[in-house]
């Protein structure tokens, strides 16, 4: 009876820690929003937070089906001109960090838009990291 209880011990622990373990694993994604777009404009953007895991990973790629090509973007300010530039090696997302894809900074670039973003709506968007693997949010459209 002892060895059975020590068991059911055992084998509880074991599923308490792969439950923590589990639940630390991957970047976790909140306040995925878009701008509202309607369907004659040609691009939009996504915008969200990126909390790091106990691991460095990265965003690599991203597509959603209200757009006909994504990338990942950053705007910048250079002599009093702003514009996007194209991230090919994606975005970091160091461990433990939070990163911010915001307006004017990191962001997922619809270009192509292929339905319009209505406000109170949402699209889907599917985040491939490197390390997370592949996670899906749906963004609410609103104005900010």
């Amino acid at each position: 009876m002892k060895m059975i209880r020590h068991t059911l011990v055992v084998i509880a622990l074991v599923m308490v820690a792969a439950a923590c373990s589990s639940a630390s694993e991957g970047v976790e994604v909140s306040d995925p929003w878009g701008r509202p777009s309607p369907s004659s404009a040609s691009n939009a953007a996504f915008y969200m937070q990126l909390e790091g895991s106990d691991t460095d990973d990265r965003l690599v790629s991203a597509e959603s089906p209200a757009c006909q090509v994504v990338e990942l973007h950053e705007t910048q300010m250079s002599d009093g001109v702003m514009s996007m530039q194209f991230l090919p090696e994606g975005i970091p997302v160091p461990a433990g960090e939070t990163v911010s894809l915001e307006p004017g900074g990191l962001h997922v670039m619809c270009l192509g838009v292929t339905e319009a973003l209505v406000e109170g709506e949402s699209a889907t968007v599917q985040l491939q990291f490197e390390e997370s693997g592949l996670v899906t949010v749906d963004a609410e459209i609103r104005q900010s």
